[in-house]
């Protein structure tokens, strides 16, 4: 999603993945900055980056994704522009009520795939809330928003996209329902608040 994290070492990236285990290696990877449609080869702006290497979180637990959290590392720092820019990974909890921005290229409300770059808000909801939908799954490592009556949320192909809040990253898109954008069915984000001092002693370490 192109989201650099705006302390400790040039050249991280936050990201999620389900199925690494860290460190490994992913020569293979390109990471793309500043992309807006994902027909360009390449938009003016924006940049390709070859990814070094990934860490995952060590207690992330699959399939309940527990600390569902991955950091990527890139082989070379990266410079601001106008259109790749950093953006703060908050130390704050989400407030419930608080409207976050989720963006991605998951599926729309007609099940088709985007080319171009979706975004809505969508409402934090409650722990409570939260941990009564989603009763064995729930771990504190994560939060619930969306399920509105607007039916906004984030959806299949969204998973790892940024939820910012306040100006700041929230949250990465998690889980959710089979069917998205239901009523009363809110989805479920990495909760970063609780992964300050990982991130910066993993990165510190490296």
């Amino acid at each position: 999603m192109g989201w650099v994290r705006e302390w400790g070492r040039p050249g991280w990236e936050g990201s999620r993945h389900r199925t690494q285990p860290a460190p490994v290696v992913l020569s293979s990877y390109t990471v793309g900055l500043g992309l807006h449609s994902l027909e360009a080869n390449q938009e003016p702006g924006s940049r390709m980056m070859e990814v070094l290497l990934s860490i995952q979180h060590p207690q992330y637990n699959n399939p309940f994704f527990a600390n569902d959290l991955m950091l990527i590392k890139l082989k070379e720092s990266v410079s601001e522009s106008d259109t790749i820019r950093k953006i703060s990974i908050t130390s704050q909890c989400p407030t419930p009520g608080d409207s976050c921005l989720v963006s991605g290229w998951g599926l729309m409300e007609n099940g088709r795939l985007p080319t171009l770059l979706q975004c809505t808000n969508v409402s934090v909801v409650s722990e409570k809330v939260c941990s009564e939908i989603y009763t064995s799954l729930y771990h504190h490592s994560m939060f619930c928003a969306g399920g509105g009556q607007d039916r906004r949320d984030s959806c299949n192909g969204d998973s790892g996209g940024p939820l910012v809040c306040n100006r700041s990253l929230q949250g990465l898109v998690s889980l959710g329902q089979a069917k998205c954008g239901q009523p009363g069915m809110p989805s479920v984000y990495t909760n970063l608040c609780k992964f300050t001092d990982w991130i910066q002693k993993t990165i510190q370490a490296i």
